[in-house]
């Protein structure tokens, strides 16, 4: 009988422990996502190159976290799945925007690649309906 029981703990436990685990993933993912937006935005409104820096620096950790981090709906897909390939393909996207809009904050053009930001909120939107 405490076998059984010893045996029924283990199984809840691993469960237990399975679903926090991709819990905690997507938790993180979402962080990350809101991260985005909110280094988004701050690139929006950045008054000088400074500020553009670094609201840049910010959008382009929070990317690479999403591209190790997949949306809950992805993760149990095998890596060369189509909507993986789409998912990292945006990702990618976004974080030639954001090379591009560096450049230009570089150049000391911080007007002309916040008009970037348009692209790239199509992209985040993108992604987010794909893969919400």
């Amino acid at each position: 009988m405490f076998k059984n029981f010893l045996i029924s703990m283990i199984f809840v436990m691993g469960t237990v422990g399975i679903t926090t685990s991709g819990m905690a993933a997507d938790n993180h993912y979402h962080d990350n996502m809101h991260e985005l937006d909110h280094h988004l935005k701050n690139f929006k409104s950045a008054k000088d190159s400074k500020e553009a820096r670094a609201a840049l620096q910010g959008m382009q950790k929070s990317v690479e976290v999403c591209q190790k981090n997949l949306p809950s709906g992805l993760q149990k897909l095998k890596s060369k799945d189509a909507k993986i390939t789409a998912y990292q393909g945006l990702l990618t996207d976004l974080l030639k925007e954001i090379k591009q809009a560096e450049q230009l904050v570089a150049a000391n053009q911080l007007t002309k690649a916040q008009t970037l930001t348009v692209k790239m909120d199509q992209i985040k939107k993108q992604g987010h309906q794909a893969f919400k």
